[in-house]
């Protein structure tokens, strides 16, 4: 196996991935179970975000673990007729890509969140950046078009409402 294979986007990927869900696991164990309050286990504060900590370690490792299967032939396909390796440009342009979108997180979420916008105007506004900015079709780099335009301008005010309204009214969290 060379050593460009093993350490694939992918399972750079899934090592963060495992890190984070163990950072969240950890967090979640050693939060205050508040049982001088009467609490039952069930409900302690720290349930939820250990169960999503478990959830992101697995998948995390699977995403170590899987086999690439961006170069391996298609059911019934001859093994010799496989596609060739990605291009370095290609590499580059998905590295660019992951890098563009964790800027915009960072930004809607470390940055921006709780600081003055509405959650839902702050929502509509990062899901339709990134659509125009990231929604790719194929393994060319983004063009902006007015099915892209139409696409955010549909997606991102539905997706920034119904996210809101389950969060108030589902889970009864008060959004800024």
């Amino acid at each position: 196996m060379d050593l460009a294979r093993s350490f694939s986007a992918d399972r750079i990927g899934g090592l963060i991935w495992i890190v984070f869900g163990s950072a969240v696991l950890y967090g979640s164990w050693t939060m205050d179970r508040l049982q001088s309050l009467g609490i039952p286990p069930s409900t302690a504060p720290g349930v939820v975000p250990g169960l999503l900590g478990i959830g992101i370690v697995i998948f995390g490792l699977i995403l170590v673990v899987r086999r690439d299967t961006a170069d391996a032939p298609s059911f019934g396909e001859d093994t010799d007729a496989a596609a060739p390796a990605k291009t370095a440009d290609a590499n580059e342009l998905h590295w660019r890509r992951a890098a563009l979108s964790g800027f915009l997180c960072l930004m809607y979420g470390g940055a921006l969140l709780g600081r003055g916008l509405p959650y839902w105007l702050l929502t509509f506004g990062f899901l339709f950046v990134h659509i125009i900015l990231l929604d790719e079709t194929s393994d060319v780099p983004a063009r902006l078009t007015v099915r892209r335009l139409i696409t955010a301008a549909i997606v991102a005010p539905a997706f920034a409402i119904i996210v809101t309204l389950v969060f108030q009214y589902i889970f009864l969290v008060r959004l800024p």
